[in-house]
């Protein structure tokens, strides 16, 4: 039913006895929409009240109140109705990801889902070149792997995201063959505070970045390698071992080979080193001052 003639009165929100009498004796030809709230004082849900027009009479439609019991209602009463928008991304995230977290491998192996997330990490690992594919060495320490699974939320609390990582088991890393240096500097909180100060007197931008996978960038000095990770053994090859190229996540010399990766890309793009904090980097570009700091 359609209507060209709509008024929606907003100063009759209150849900009284005397401002339904009014609305109830109104005489005007127009269609008007009355919101009262949405939960009575009695275990009945109250819908708004509306008029339907009478097409077939110069009458005005009566008024018609819907009461619902509050045990018929899907749902929380007093939460409101989801946007449209909303109910799409729950119905999204709910459908293309996994509701659980599994312990295991096998219970990750049997949900598509987390199986995807796998394949897409073990991608990125073809992507950065990590590791190459050989035979088993006879007389080498092989480092173990292990699949470690998270869920990733969102502000509301859905599900947005199954992560899984591949680690290396670096407590199984022998010192002098598998690593030889782990010391990587850290940030001090004093540079970064004063960094801020400075950046809200000068009115400095500041962004922030995220490098995904970083530690799969960073380049290995020393001969590592590590078993095939559980769940995608190769079918023709299921004896070899990977040899690790960059660091692997878990690996106790991974931050160090990180840094040492960005220390160089920073140094070769004309930026210089602090003296006192290692992570800070700063270049000067005729008036331009830019200032890095890894965190």
């Amino acid at each position: 039913m359609e209507s060209s003639n709509v008024v929606i009165d907003d100063t009759r929100l209150k849900s009284n006895d005397h401002e339904e009498e009014d609305v109830l004796e109104d005489d005007s030809p127009l269609e008007r929409v009355v919101v009262t709230p949405n939960v009575g004082t009695s275990n009945e849900v109250t819908q708004p009240i509306t008029r339907v027009p009478n097409l077939d009479s110069n009458e005005p439609a009566p008024w018609v109140r819907r009461l619902h019991n509050k045990e018929d209602v899907i749902g929380d009463v007093n939460e409101g109705v989801k946007t449209r928008r909303q109910i799409a991304n729950l119905i999204s995230f709910t459908c293309y990801t996994s509701q659980i977290e599994p312990k295991k491998v096998d219970e990750a192996l049997n949900d598509e889902f987390w199986v995807l997330a796998m394949q897409e990490e073990l991608n990125q690992f073809e992507r950065n070149e990590v590791w190459t594919l050989v035979p088993r060495p006879k007389t080498t320490n092989v480092i173990g792997t292990k699949w470690i699974f998270r869920n990733k939320s969102d502000e509301d609390g859905n599900i947005v995201r199954n992560k899984a990582r591949l680690v290396a088991q670096g407590y199984s890393q022998i010192e002098g063959i598998d690593f030889e240096e782990t010391f990587a500097p850290v940030a001090h909180l004093e540079s970064i505070r004063l960094l801020l100060s400075i950046s809200c007197v000068h009115k400095f931008k500041l962004h922030q970045m995220d490098i995904k996978s970083a530690f799969l960038n960073g380049f290995l000095q020393e001969e590592v390698f590590v078993e095939q990770p559980k769940g995608f053994m190769d079918a023709h090859h299921p004896n070899h071992v990977y040899r690790l190229k960059k660091a692997l996540y878990g690996l106790k010399q991974a931050p160090r080979a990180w840094y040492e990766c960005l220390t160089q890309f920073l140094v070769d793009n004309n930026y210089t080193r602090g003296s006192v904090d290692k992570t800070l980097f700063i270049k000067r570009d005729n008036d331009e001052l830019f200032i890095a700091q890894i965190c």
